[in-house]
């Protein structure tokens, strides 16, 4: 057994022993991390169910592990399978300059490895943090010696310093769903799409810039259908069209990039980094707060916490109570969080406590308490 396979298998190996782990599902509901993940795939693949929702945030972590421990290892790309990549495609990576795009999916790093064993020469734009902190690591290991090329995200005349590149000859490669700490917030630019079952608002970019610098759009996601099993999946090229306007084939592209994704991200949810940013993408639903008189009747029942929709979490040494429905944040304060974490835990915890009664009917008419 390699060094690189046995240390792969530790990784999983940890990863088991966390799954239907309780101690593990207690500890992570209350962090800020699992509740958002978890809105995320309650909003986007409600069909999955909830208790599934802390095993999916454990995937999510062995395949960001696993991501970063096979970019230093060579040796992964033997477990590497290409799927749908025609010797025409190829034949377009060597020969003329292409925009490649892909997402934070699978072992995504392995195809900036796969185009350097390949021979195939390509510029990545990465944010200037990354670069900081990995820069060193990407030369070494993801590209051919003494042809790293980086443009940085955050760069005056990112579109010109890119379409310089392709004209040059060179491919360019950067992520569709961009990266999780340069992503602030939506701009005028972003356009809204259908994605699975919501609307998320992406950026045009990529597909844009491809049309405008006349070359080949190809995507691709790697993706593992067991732990020694790596699929490196290419799309079909979307080739610049002159005839449409450029704004119409740009929001085209994307929504085609998305949409074949999505069928690979419906199979293997727990692969997909971007759950756990996803909701910056996302148009939050405001509600108001309703508040009804509950009776002393009500007050006699036993309640438990909806567990399913609300999530409860500290951020240093403030409480947060969380809709995953709505994306809302309610700061709330120690007594309440207190409460609500014995709710969570014990449903005969008794409904009637120092916190107010007016709060208490905050948490029924919302339903963070609910019938037990």
């Amino acid at each position: 057994m390699t060094t690189y396979i046995k240390q792969r298998n530790e990784i999983y190996n940890e990863y088991l022993n966390f799954n239907d782990n309780t101690d593990y599902k207690s500890k992570i509901s209350k962090t800020h991390s699992f509740n958002l993940v978890s809105a995320n795939l309650f909003n986007f693949l409600p069909e999955i169910d909830f208790n599934q929702h802390h095993n999916l945030f454990n995937e999510i972590t062995l395949h960001n592990r696993l991501t970063h421990f096979e970019q230093v290892h060579k040796e992964a790309l033997d477990y590497v399978t290409t799927e749908n990549l025609s010797m025409d495609t190829l034949k377009m990576l060597k020969e003329q300059p292409c925009v490649i795009s892909s997402f934070h999916f699978g072992s995504y790093r392995l195809l900036n490895a796969f185009l350097t064993k390949n021979k195939i020469p390509y510029t990545a734009v990465c944010p200037k943090a990354i670069l900081e902190k990995e820069e060193e690591m990407f030369r070494e290991n993801l590209f051919s010696n003494k042809d790293a090329k980086f443009i940085e995200l955050e760069s005056p005349a990112l579109g010109l310093k890119i379409i310089k590149e392709l004209k040059n000859g060179r491919n360019v490669f950067l992520y569709f769903n961009g990266f999780r700490g340069a992503l602030k917030g939506r701009t005028s630019e972003d356009e809204k799409i259908s994605f699975l079952n919501k609307e998320i608002y992406v950026k045009k970019g990529v597909a844009h810039l491809a049309n405008v610098a006349k070359v080949p759009l190809i995507t691709t996601i790697a993706y593992r259908k067991s732990i020694d099993d790596i699929r490196l999946h290419f799309f079909d090229p979307i080739m610049p069209n002159f005839e449409k306007n450029k704004e119409e084939y740009a929001l085209e592209a994307t929504k085609l990039a998305y949409d074949r994704f999505s069928d690979f991200l419906k199979k293997y949810p727990g692969q997909w980094e971007s759950w756990l940013y996803l909701h910056k993408q996302v148009e939050s639903n405001e509600q108001l707060i309703l508040t009804n008189q509950i009776s002393n009747e009500i007050l006699g029942r036993r309640f438990s916490f909806n567990t399913k929709r609300y999530g409860i979490f500290k951020i240093l040494e403030d409480s947060f109570l969380f809709d995953r429905f709505s994306y809302i944040t309610f700061p709330i304060d120690k007594d309440l969080h207190e409460y609500l974490e014995k709710v969570s835990e014990d449903n005969n915890f008794p409904i009637e406590t120092k916190i107010q009664k007016h709060t208490l009917e905050e948490l029924y008419s919302n339903q963070v308490l609910v019938f037990a």
